[in-house]
């Protein structure tokens, strides 16, 4: 390294002493530093105990970097790595030092700043000091090092050369004065004192003079050479340029500023920090220390030290005087080689410090102090001045009785007209530093003077000095009287006749200095009242200043505004902005421009308050928009006005606007909102207007730097077209608020030229466009043309992502024309810059943005982006080689993969949101699966080109690339392990490009294709072995380095088995124990890890064997088995021999799985009747569908996947395997017994069928005797039939793919069946050979068979109905079986025989699969022969019962007792009085009852009051009793509801029949309650009574005004008292906390007095937190986490109205969304609460933030699209597309609904839309049978208006197909739960609500249902329905009936 040019070989060690505590660094620096001793050592071979005499040895530059170097790299070592090397570095450190006298450096001046000498000084000590201050037991080693080269230095300058002293021995002086001014070191009195007197010797006059004479000894004496001079000239140079003259002077500067720096530290020690070392740093600090804390007190014992420091101020006062004196007697200004100014200064400094440590102000100090600060000062130099206010500071921080003294002198000094502290404004970057000290020191003495608010009194009085001094320094008005002290009037005179004899220039800068010295007090004392005085003062002034004091006050309010609160912050700026926007040609501020100065300074300083960045951003915009449209003003009212001037100025504004944003930390252009949007927009327009981008200004030269920043600023602006606001953007853009229409059409041809001359093709469109959109696309092209050449093209495709400047042919064309132009002269630009090599690092970035962009929703930006990258990509084919680009081409490839994907696998829920992690990308895409294809072929065939192109220019750079991102792709498995990005990758990735010559031209002359997928495969494989075997050294750490190049040990010692045996334990424990915190990502690596110490080992540990099965199946998810499986498949493909033994424990392991019920052998998620569970009244959460989705997919998928990888071990095993056999077929054997545990959730199917394919894949490869064969084929045909025990199932979810996969599986299975047959041979037995014949086991199959294959085909068939429920052509038509149509009735009764010896729960639901009458006759007949068989099938107990209690089966009645539970509706049918009061029915009706859970039988309770009619034996009432025990709630609502069914009208007139039994029970309930449960009746009912009075109290209002209405509802309401746990009826499960007592707002009634109210409300909610990537959440379950949360719900009060019809429309719709969710259906409903309280009175829930359809008609909204967009956004945002899918799965659901109950009354007032775009309907006053007025009017379907369609996207939409899809699906759904539905209507048939007629109303109820049609049928009748709906002129005419009769507008 040594022939390395010296400055490089000096920049290398440099860095490489940098690198902190690095042992290469140390190794390889310490190795070359040579001390003198180490040479002497080496001629001599002789160890020496003591230091030798030697003599100069010559020393060349490269040993002086060394040396340098290690001292720099201790200086940057950490505290501790100091402390471990301090023994072996220090003795190094001192033996250099000791050396450096004896040193004859090179004379080369390849240095920049300082010589050899001085660098290896300065290193050497400041080193040496560094360890001494971290480890003070060695101090006094370093010290002494230190005073001896101190010693030896001074002493060879008696003996030395002229030209030795001032090219060795002065710079190693300066090195010395460097390193104890720099580096901080607690040094002790003791050391100062031997400093000071070595010091001192230095000073002597005889040395000083030598040291004067240095240069003209070297020329007159010692006869120099030119080499010589010339080394002289450049060393002196060089020192001079850096302000260290090399003198006698200097000299006594250095060593005054040393003993103070020693002494400062002494008395505020440092503290140890590892800091990097800076020029005074130590001097700096120590003087801070001392001005922030007084000195330490030193108990100074020493006479010679306190003698000392009495001499040292002596010493330190005579330079002083003697060097004052010299200045008085010169006529000019002393030179910079006397250092006189800067010597004075320091004398100051050390005669302060040392009175601060002998705790003594020295009087001539203190005399001397007081005369420099005074009008009367000897000197006006500011360094001196400046020296003698930080002295004053440090005097008085630890004097503070002279702090009172002081603070009146140094008012007066500050305020006195001293030239030091003039300067101008903004020519200074900073305040004078006299003047920052002046006010400093006032600061500190203020403080530290004794008295109260002396600072407020204090800034008063000073900022009276600025009233005075102003131009109205007469006027009395101008002096500010302190509140709290006499500081007004008073002071007037004494400031009056102060300033009287000044003049006006003196007067100025008295302002001025006092204007800034207030400013800096406030800064130090930061106290917001004293801030917000000072800026509130100055802002006075700023109004009526004259330019100067105008620009001190702008300048000091820069620095307040920089500290200021926000609020006063927004003052300054405001009048900035106000001065600024006021100027005129005629105004002096207007040429001045000191407050664009201090606007731009502030912006430049702002990054010291970030969180004001935007504050001022928007008022710059807005003052820069504010002065434009004032020019135009100007030029408007008169067309002779030369603005010219004021248009520069304006430009000038541009300035601080370029400032603020050209802080990398603002980036005002990511997400910005629409506002700021909007203000750079009519900045732009301004410029363009104005021509600022073209513009020739009349001072060219002073205008140069607009066309760079206008390019800054280009970079940093947003864009200024936002999709969301359709309409707005178009019309800022016509008629914007910036430009002046009569200013625009007077300039406006220009730019129509200029736009024409850019796009001249274009000329007759821009004759028609408007000058705002001539402005606009000048804008467009000039800003975007700024950024493309700045390398940030992206930003164009933002400006067409509006649609409504879109839809403007002519706009839309010219902006399209630019775009291409500026895509042009884009690729021109950067054409260029690539022939320089200086293309644009940030392009990846752009380029990344683009490709994303390139998938955009709105067609015309997606358009641009997808031409602008193809034109930059083909133009720069090189580009490809950036991995960036190239990953995130093929990411985005994969996730369009996925959104098209999303078609099949969610149908009803588009995903519009898709990210890569891997990238980093996040897609948002269009909800029309049409367009998403579109997009994804027009970029597959871009990148195809993309891909050749790179291929052609960079093959081995692609391909790398490609193998990388092949490489990191993750193990994954089912849908997602296919990745069209990575199909791309390893297409190209072994393609042959042109430039592999011999391949190519092989390729084109084979027939067969050649590539290179072996160069692929095995560049892949290669990194990643040797990739693993790095990582596997680093972990074993183990092999020593020289065995890096051989191959790694192929077995691991015992230890690191043991270790793994263990580690392998401990994660099965903690996952057993559920508190495992190891992701799946850790046990893959964990299992791979295992698998490849198994692998390598030379004998099996089944230890390890047994773990690597155990553990995946220990955390049974898809992932951990799915890893589990590729670790098992790799073991067996290496270790075939370990497969017998792998198998067997795969074969305990999935044992275990169905002894604990996991997975597929789980009952957690097996079919239940809906209404088992508990139904709420709650809106559809689609967050509950998709949890069921994954946990059903976590739990089921496992043993999915194991099946695949067994069927695949199975076809490997079959031929030559028999172990491997034997394994399997037991693993089937034992599963189909346990075929009861299989879970029946839908999901399950593809699981069990697919399990099933594999059992007989199994039973057909395996050599089995016909018995053997018989017992495995039978277990599998019960495995088979035991799906088809429970009703049948739809698909769960809404997944085309799964209920694809379960069709084509099925179908599978069927083939299985039809070709099954009995194969094996006789087997050997004791049986009677008429037993074990084959025929035997044949007919058995063929009995079996038969009803297997009806039922498999049934399913299919159901499942492709459900796969196309519309029987769309398009798709696939029914899979219709043959076995059903061949059968004759006869031959139903065998089958359903069959079927009931199999499972009875098999028969019972074949009536649901078969219409056919024979088969319900069949099951009837066995339920009643076989009664005992059928107790555990409640479905059953229907068939036994039937719709009347039959008398001939009243002898099976007695096993009812022992019958399973129905649904509680069921049970509460067999109440009535068809079933004949029979006890044993009601026996089991009260049983089911009671033994259902509280909150599911608490929702029928209208039914169970209901139920009491028939309550002839009490079961009923023994019923409601028990439970009022058990539930509170369950005791409130009953007594409501039975309060409420006592009369049949709504005035309570006409009595019930029951009303005496509920009035009975109703008292008996009451009357059984005390104690808590009492006292809470009593709250609560007592609440609820003094709210609904309020209604009664309202009656005599009713004919009166609604204020007078609602001032009586608000002083009702007051007098309410909420009381603890107290709840709403309508809101039981949620208690009420407060109430708002002004919400009351009366409802419009004629004869009625509703009102609505409005109650705070504290529920509880339960948030499931699953983590995927967890090993303790096998089961998918998650952790439920209960939190509460409050609400304000409003509700309805009703007096007058009944309310239980609604409740009953309610109860219906809330089974509905019950029934969706359990099948995943995401369609939406919200039952909202409705509670009869008593007759005629009701609560009623208010639906939250929604609005009726009529209120939008109120508002003058046309049509619900129209709505829509308004308040969701344009039709190709997301917003917009989720509202719109919200509103279709709502309306499928409330469509379904109207149908079903024939909810009528359906006008505009009654319907609903919420927040998200759901519909709500509302008001079910009319159902069943009845319509408003008696009459029917509506269609009999459902509402499905024109406008209603249009939202959905039209009749042939994909929406509508969408809605159509879900009517039908939620249509099928619902049939097979008719009869709970039924039922739950029926009860309630005796209250005699107006909607019944009895029974026929329940008979047309059930008709509805089509119960009598199959599923086809019934879909295809469904169908019927909407297209009866599709815009029925019917309700239409009802519409219009409302909007006539009531006022409802409905368009």
């Amino acid at each position: 390294m040594d022939c390395l040019e010296l400055n490089i070989h000096q920049r290398i060690l440099a860095d490489i002493a940098s690198n902190d505590d690095d042992p290469f660094s140390e190794e390889l620096i310490s190795k070359r530093v040579i001390t003198q001793m180490k040479v002497q050592d080496d001629k001599d071979g002789v160890e020496h105990d003591e230091p030798v005499a030697v003599e100069r040895v010559y020393m060349p530059a490269s040993l002086i970097h060394c040396n340098v170097a290690f001292g720099e790299l201790i200086l940057g070592y950490s505290e501790s790595h100091l402390k471990n090397t301090v023994t072996s570095t220090l003795p190094v450190l001192i033996q250099m030092l000791e050396d450096i006298p004896n040193r004859d450096f090179d004379k080369s001046v390849s240095w920049d700043d300082w010589a050899f000498p001085d660098q290896l000084v300065f290193s050497t000590i400041s080193a040496l000091l560094r360890i001494s201050n971290e480890n003070i037991s060695y101090g006094d080693h370093a010290t002494k090092a230190i005073f001896a080269f101190v010693s030896n230095t001074i002493d060879r300058i008696h003996n030395s050369s002229s030209f030795d002293i001032l090219t060795q021995i002065m710079p190693s002086l300066h090195g010395f004065y460097r390193a104890v001014s720099s580096t901080s070191y607690s040094w002790s009195l003791k050391q100062w004192q031997t400093m000071t007197l070595l010091l001192r010797t230095l000073c002597s006059a005889s040395i000083i003079d030598r040291l004067n004479h240095l240069l003209v000894d070297i020329l007159q004496k010692e006869g120099a050479d030119a080499d010589t001079l010339r080394r002289v000239q450049t060393l002196v140079t060089r020192y001079v340029a850096q302000g260290r003259p090399l003198s006698g002077y200097f000299v006594v500067c250095c060593v005054l500023e040393t003993e103070w720096t020693i002494l400062a530290q002494a008395l505020a020690p440092p503290m140890a920090t590892r800091n990097p070392v800076v020029e005074a740093a130590a001097a700096n600090k120590a003087w801070l220390s001392l001005t922030r804390n007084s000195a330490l007190e030193l108990d100074i014992e020493s006479k010679e030290i306190k003698e000392l420091l009495k001499t040292t101020i002596k010493y330190a006062m005579q330079c002083f005087t003697d060097l004052l004196v010299q200045i008085e007697e010169m006529d000019v200004e002393p030179s910079i080689d006397t250092y006189a100014w800067e010597t004075m200064s320091e004398s100051l400094k050390l005669a302060s410090i040392c009175c601060l440590a002998q705790r003594e102000i020295d009087e001539a100090l203190y005399a001397r102090i007081l005369l420099l600060l005074s009008t009367e000062a000897p000197v006006s130099d500011n360094l001196v001045q400046e020296a003698a206010l930080k002295a004053t500071t440090v005097l008085v921080r630890s004097f503070p009785d002279i702090a009172t003294n002081m603070v009146g002198h140094l008012r007066r000094f500050i305020t006195s007209p001293m030239p030091l502290f003039e300067y101008g404004f903004p020519s200074e970057s900073r305040t004078p530093p006299p003047l920052v000290a002046a006010a400093k020191c006032l600061a500190i003495c203020i403080k530290l003077a004794p008295g109260d608010d002396l600072i407020m009194s204090n800034m008063y009085s000073l900022l009276n000095y600025i009233a005075a001094a102003s131009k109205e320094m007469y006027d009395s008005a101008s002096i500010i009287a302190h509140p709290f002290g006499s500081h007004g009037r008073s002071n007037h005179n004494t400031l009056e006749s102060g300033l009287r004899g000044l003049s006006d220039d003196e007067k100025r800068m008295v302002g001025i200095s006092t204007i800034s010295a207030v400013t800096r007090l406030s800064l130090e004392f930061n106290m917001e009242e004293v801030t917000r005085l000072t800026i509130s003062m100055l802002l006075q002034r700023l109004q009526s200043a004259e330019p100067t004091v105008e620009a001190a006050i702008a300048y000091n309010l820069v620095d307040l505004a920089l500290m200021a609160p926000r609020g006063a912050f927004c003052d300054i700026i405001r009048a900035f902005s106000a001065i600024n926007r006021s100027a005129n040609p005629d105004d002096p501020r207007f040429s001045n421009n000191m407050v664009l100065a201090a606007q731009t300074r502030l912006s430049q300083e702002l990054p010291r308050r970030p969180e004001l960045y935007e504050t001022y951003l928007v008022e710059l915009l807005t003052l820069f928009a504010d002065k434009g449209v004032a020019i135009q003003n100007l030029r408007i009212a008169n067309h002779q006005v030369k603005t010219d001037d004021m248009i520069e100025q304006l430009a000038s504004l541009l300035l601080p606007i370029d400032a603020l944003l050209g802080h990398v930390d603002f980036n005002p252009h990511k997400e910005p909102s629409s506002d700021i949007a909007s203000l750079f927009r009519n900045t732009w327009f301004l410029c363009i207007l104005f021509g600022f981008t073209t513009r020739e200004f009349s001072d060219a030269t002073a205008m140069d730097w607009l066309r760079s920043a206008l390019a800054r600023i280009a970079g940093k602006t947003p864009s200024i077209v936002v999709e969301e606001s359709r309409d707005a953007v178009a019309s800022d853009v016509e008629y914007n608020s910036v430009i002046r229409q009569e200013y625009a059409n007077t300039v406006i041809s220009k730019h129509r030229n200029a736009l024409t001359k850019y796009i001249s093709y274009r000329a007759s469109d821009i004759r028609y466009l408007s000058s705002g959109q001539v402005i606009f696309i000048n804008t467009l092209h000039d800003v975007e043309s700024m950024r493309s050449a700045a390398g940030y093209p992206s930003s164009l495709v933002s400006y067409f992502i509006n649609e409504s400047l879109n839809e403007h042919p002519g706009l839309s064309g010219c902006m399209e024309s630019v775009a291409e132009k500026v895509i042009r002269d884009a690729i021109t630009d950067l054409n260029l810059k690539a022939s320089q090599q200086a293309l644009p690092k940030h392009l990846s970035s752009e380029l990344h943005a683009l490709v994303v962009l390139s998938t955009h929703r709105i067609t015309k930006a997606r358009d641009i982006a997808s031409k602008y990258l193809n034109r930059l990509i083909t133009s720069f084919p090189s580009l490809m080689c950036d991995p960036v680009l190239v990953f995130a081409i093929l990411e985005v490839l994969t996730l369009l993969q996925r959104a098209c994907e999303n078609e099949f696998i969610d149908e009803c829920n588009p995903i519009y949101e898709f990210h890569s992690e891997r990238s980093g990308i996040t897609l948002q895409v269009t909800d029309s699966y049409q367009v998403r294809n579109d997009i994804l072929a027009q970029l597959k065939r871009n990148a195809n080109n993309w891909f050749e192109l790179a291929l052609a220019r960079a093959p081995m750079e692609l391909q790398s690339t490609l193998q990388k991102y092949l490489a990191i792709n993750q193990s994954l498995s089912g849908i997602n392990s296919a990745e069209l990005g990575a199909t791309m990758a390893e297409q190209f990735g072994k393609a042959i490009g042109p430039v592999h010559r011999q391949l190519a031209s092989l390729s084109s002359l084979s027939q067969w294709k050649i590539d290179a997928a072996k160069s692929l495969s095995s560049q892949i494989a290669i990194k990643g072995y040797f990739a693993g075997e790095a990582a596997g050294i680093r972990l074993a750490n183990r092999e020593s380095v020289d065995k890096l190049a051989t191959l790694p040990p192929e077995a691991a010692p015992s230890t690191e088995i043991d270790a793994l045996r263990g580690k392998m334990q401990n994660t099965l424990d903690e996952i057993r124990g559920k508190n495992s915190k190891l992701t799946v990502h850790d046990l893959r690596r964990l299992l791979f890890r295992t698998a490849a110490t198994l692998i390598a080992m030379e004998k099996i540990d089944h230890a390890l064997l047994h773990f690597l099965v155990t553990l995946p199946f220990g955390v049974a998810s898809p992932s951990a088995l799915a890893s589990g499986i590729d670790v098992w498949s790799w073991v067996i493909a290496e270790r075939s021999e370990i497969e017998v033994a792998l198998m067997s424990e795969i074969l305990s392991a999935w044992s275990d799985t169905i002894k604990n019920h996991m997975g597929l052998f789980s009952k957690s998620l097996n079919y239940e009747d809906p209404f088992f569970c508990p139904i709420d009244y709650s809106p559809t959460n689609k967050e509950t569908i998709d949890r069921g989705l994954t946990q059903a997919r976590r739990l089921l998928t496992s043993h999915a996947l194991i099946v695949q990888m067994l069927l695949s071990r199975l076809q490997a095993a079959r031929y030559h395997r028999p172990g491997v056999m034997f394994i399997i077929q037991h693993l089937v054997l034992r599963s189909c017994r346990a075929f009861e545990t299989f879970s029946t959730h839908a999901l399950a199917r593809e699981a069990r069928f697919s399990f099933l394919l594999f059992g007989f894949e199994t039973l057909k490869s395996s050599h089995l005797d016909a018995y053997c064969e018989n017992v495995l084929r039978e277990s599998l045909y019960k495995t088979a039939f035991s799906w088809f025990a429970v009703r049948p199932q739809w698909s769960y979810g809404a997944n085309a793919v799964q209920v694809d996969l379960d069709i084509k599986i099925l179908s599978e299975f069927l083939s299985v069946l039809q070709s099954d047959s009995v194969r094996g041979p006789p087997s050997i037995s004791s049986l009677s050979p008429v037993r074990v014949t084959s025929a035997y086991y044949a007919d058995r199959m063929r009995n079996l068979n038969l009803p297997l294959r009806l039922l498999t085909e049934n399913e299919i068939y159901r499942l492709s109905v459900w796969s196309n429920a519309t029987n769309d052509t398009k798709k696939s038509p029914d899979l219709v079986g043959s076995t059903e149509r061949s059968l004759v009735d006869t031959s139903w009764a065998s089958i359903t025989r069959t079927t009931w010896n199999l499972d009875p729960a098999i028969a019972v639901y074949l009536t649901e699969r078969f219409k056919n009458p024979a088969v319900r006759y069949a099951v009837a007949k066995l339920v009643r022969s076989n009664t005992k068989d059928a107790l555990d099938v409640s479905a059953a107990l229907s068939f036994l019962l039937g719709d009347r209690l039959d008398s001939n089966v009243r002898r099976d009645l007695k096993h009812l007792i022992l019958w399973a539970p129905v649904p509680p509706v069921i049970a509460n049918t067999y109440f009535e009085r068809r079933f004949n009061s029979d006890p044993l029915v009601l026996q089991y009706a009260h049983r089911v009852l009671a033994q259902h859970p509280v909150e599911l039988t608490f929702f029928f309770i209208p039914q169970v009051v209901q139920a009491l009619r028939y309550d002839d034996l009490g079961y009923v009432a023994r019923f409601i009793f028990e439970t009022a025990k058990i539930s509170q709630l369950f005791c409130h609502q009953i007594i409501w509801n039975m309060k409420a069914n006592c009369y049949k009208d709504d005035a309570a007139e006409i009595e019930d029949s029951m009303k005496p039994v509920l009035d009975l029970m109703t008292d008996k309930v009451v009357q059984s309650l005390s104690g808590e449960s009492r006292a809470f009746y009593d709250r609560e009912f007592s609440f609820f009574n003094e709210v609904t009075s309020i209604s009664g109290k309202l009656k005599p209002y009713i004919k009166k005004t609604k204020p007078e209405k609602k001032a009586k509802i608000d002083e009702e309401m007051a007098k309410i008292v909420v009381d603890v746990g107290v709840y709403l009826p309508s809101n039981p499960d949620g208690k009420v906390v407060d109430i708002d007592k002004k919400s009351g707002r009366p409802l419009q009634s004629h004869a009625k007095a509703p009102f609505m109210a409005t109650f705070k409300v504290r529920k509880e909610k339960i948030e499931v937190n699953a983590d995927p990537d967890s090993l303790v959440d096998g089961n998918g379950e998650g952790i439920e986490v209960r939190t509460e949360y409050d609400v304000w719900q409003q509700a309805i009060f009703k007096v007058g109205d009944d309310c239980r019809q609604d409740v009953l429309a309610l109860q219906v719709i809330a089974m509905f969304k019950n029934i969706f969710t359990d099948i995943g259906l995401p369609l939406y409903l919200f039952p909202y609460r409705v509670t009869a309280t008593a007759p005629g009175c009701g609560v009623i829930d208010v639906v939250p933030n929604a609005t009726s359809r009529d209120e939008m008609g109120r508002a003058k909204v046309n049509d619900l699209q129209d709505f829509f967009i308004a308040k969701y956004g344009g039709q190709d945002t997301i917003g917009f597309q989720k509202a719109k899918l919200n509103f279709i799965q709502s309306m499928a659901a409330y469509s379904l609904a109207c149908y079903i109950l024939q909810i009528k009354d359906r006008h505009n007032g009654n319907i609903m839309i919420d927040g998200d775009g759901h519909i709500v309907h509302i008001d079910f006053g009319f159902l069943f049978d009845i319509g408003p007025g008696g009459v029917k009017f509506e269609p009999n379907s459902f509402k499905l208006n024109h406008e209603m369609v249009i939202l959905m996207g039209g009749r042939y939409s994909q929406g509508y197909q969408l809605f159509q899809s879900l009517t039908v699906k939620g249509f099928l759904s619902i049939r097979p739960y008719a009869d709970q539905i039924v039922d739950t209507v029926q009860l309630m048939l005796d209250t005699g609500l107006p909607s019944f007629k009895g029974e026929p109303t329940i008979r047309r109820l059930r008709d509805r249902f089509a119960l009598h049609l199959n599923e086809r049928q019934a879909a295809d009748y469904m169908m019927g329905i909407i297209r009866n709906a599709h815009e029925n002129v019917r309700s239409t005419a009802y519409d219009e009936f409302q909007r006539l009769q009531n006022g409802i507008p409905y368009k």
